[in-house]
């Protein structure tokens, strides 16, 4: 057959498949769309004279001999491929459609090289794609995976995948059951921007494969907040919950490339919006502060698969976050867990990995149980133990109630609005010092405080420091100040906080005491003195408290140069 003949056969070609497609809506038709690549294209690039649409791709002789007709060049590049230690598949080097679509999408063919045109088809504005989102180069370790497996029981390992006997008509698997570009684009309509086979405002493209759960009662899932205020400023829609996965993930040319997020430092993902301008709370004016559990100090350290975030120190906003789940928060006395912590794995009282945590104590054990993070500050205990998960044990000769209620009833400086019996929470000592709980309007939870140990209102631990109701305002919220210093219940409380200046940090340890460390001392009452203050006694090197009785017992130390040999109070 002759060229004539060729291009004549090609001109029905063109025609049937740009005229024959029904009418629904813009760029209904490839020649409408940004892929028509002939002189009459509508984007910028396009060919200098070129009149057929189709031959860019297509061509119905002289092809590569693959289905559909394909008039191109296969790539031969080595693609750096996506991985992340919570993808359970293994993609491969691209296969199929993905191949078909990087042989112009990777910059590395010109546009204009087809196979049944011996000259290159010459180009306005560059032969090769220019450079941006749509030349997505040969590293691909930055977007979407492709060419993998998509099947039940991938969706059943993963947990947050759907089974693809779901998928909707519009979301198609290859032949072999491998997901492809084309399964979130179609090359030829380009109904739904950037050629999405569905839609991706609230996230409708994305929840076809991806289950996360909680998202649809989840803040982010249903925020009505504006979005025009934020930093990033790139998201196509006017809300939060319209740009849903948007918000913060990206599909090809992400910044944090595991898990395809807009930023490369997973903290910057979130602090684009929670600085006040789009979400009601500014964290970012919270972690500012001199006590913070500041996430900009780490990168590339957090894994999502990890159980224990201490065994590499670090902390980011998703180890005690869920965004997908995270809810806004319904305080109301004791709860288990706030709604923002909805969804956050955790470390059970007894040492256990939980998928999800059901006490907020859980969560906080993932850094500060069995692998504690370094804190600043800590103080040196007569019985000395790290391990939080194991000051708070119900087997202890004393403990704070967070676990498991106090069986103590012998707490006379208790606030008698709090009921015997009564759980605590970490953040209900550890939290912003703006926060609701300390009468402020800030933000709740332990982001950022001006006080030390990151408490919501100072806790004084420094030797020779004058009692007063600031000094010691965070143990003053439950135990009342007048029954202390009346010595209701030790009868030398005044003499020890007013006349001595000791804080109550110099015999009280307010987690708790372990029996894996032990001693010589009972440890009941939460004593377990600091050592940098109460010293062994002169001669004999004991430090010990007895317990003799109710509201009764003896020391053995040597306190601000005193020794007490034996020293009984009470009965």
């Amino acid at each position: 057959m002759n060229p004539a003949s060729n291009r004549s056969l090609l001109g029905v070609f063109v025609v049937a498949i740009v005229c024959c497609p029904r009418m629904v809506g813009a760029q209904e038709r490839v020649v409408e769309t940004v892929h028509n690549l002939s002189v009459s294209g509508p984007g910028e690039i396009r060919a200098e004279s070129e009149e057929q649409v189709c031959i860019f791709c297509h061509a119905p002789h002289s092809t590569a001999g693959s289905i559909p007709l394909w008039n191109r060049e296969f790539p031969v590049a080595n693609y750096r491929i996506y991985q992340s230690s919570t993808f359970d598949a293994a993609p491969g080097q691209p296969t199929g459609a993905s191949k078909l679509c990087l042989s112009c999408h990777d910059g590395t063919i010109a546009l204009g090289r087809v196979l049944s045109r011996a000259d290159r088809i010459r180009m306005v504005g560059g032969d090769f794609i220019p450079a941006g989102l749509s030349n997505l180069g040969t590293d691909l370790s930055d977007d979407h995976p492709v060419s993998f497996h998509y099947t039940a029981g991938l969706a059943a390992s993963d947990r947050q995948l759907k089974n693809p006997s779901t998928l909707p008509a519009e979301i198609t698997l290859d032949p072999s059951g491998q997901l492809q570009c084309t399964a979130c684009h179609d090359p030829h309509r380009n109904r739904h921007r950037m050629f999405l086979t569905l839609s991706d405002e609230f996230g409708v493209l994305c929840a076809v494969c991806h289950d996360m759960r909680g998202w649809s009662s989840g803040s982010h899932g249903v925020s009505g907040q504006a979005v025009s205020g934020a930093a990033m400023g790139d998201w196509p829609f006017g809300t939060v919950a319209q740009n849903a996965c948007r918000s913060c993930h990206r599909s090809h040319a992400a910044g944090g490339r595991e898990r395809l997020l807009i930023f490369e430092r997973e903290e910057d993902n979130c602090l684009s919006c929670h600085d006040g301008r789009v979400a009601r709370s500014d964290i970012s004016a919270e972690i500012d502060k001199q006590s913070s559990h500041d996430p900009r100090l780490y990168i590339g350290i957090h894994d999502p698969a990890e159980t224990a975030a201490g065994s590499q120190p670090h902390v980011e906003c998703s180890d005690c976050h869920n965004p997908h789940a995270a809810a806004a928060p319904s305080d109301q006395g004791y709860i288990p867990i706030g709604a923002t912590m909805r969804g956050v794995s955790g470390v059970t009282s007894g040492g256990g990995y939980v998928q999800e945590a059901q006490f907020e104590y859980q969560v906080c054990y993932r850094c500060h149980g069995d692998a504690p993070v370094p804190t600043t500050r800590r103080i040196v205990r007569q019985a000395d133990q790290p391990n939080l998960r194991l000051k708070f044990s119900s087997t202890n000769p004393s403990f704070h109630p967070l676990v498991t209620a106090s069986p103590g009833t012998d707490t006379v400086s208790l606030d008698p609005t709090i009921p015997r019996g009564t759980l605590i929470r970490c953040t209900d000592c550890h939290s912003n010092d703006t926060g609701p709980r300390a009468g402020g309007s800030g933000p709740d939870g332990p982001h950022g405080s001006v006080y030390d140990f990151l408490l919501e209102r100072n806790y004084t631990v420094y030797d020779n420091t004058p009692e007063s109701d600031y000094d010691y305002a965070l143990c003053y919220k439950c135990h009342r100040r007048a029954s202390i210093l009346n010595n209701e219940s030790f009868p030398r409380h005044a003499e020890h906080l007013r006349d001595r200046d000791a804080p109550c940090s110099a015999c009280h340890d307010p987690h708790g005491v372990s029996t894996t460390v032990g001693g010589a001392s009972d440890h009941i009452h939460l004593i377990n003195f600091d050592i940098t203050i109460v010293r062994p006694l002169t001669g004999t090197g004991q430090m010990a408290f007895r317990d003799l009785g109710r509201l009764a017992g003896s020391c053995t130390l040597t306190c601000h140069g005193h020794d007490h040999d034996n020293q009984e109070y009470g009965n």
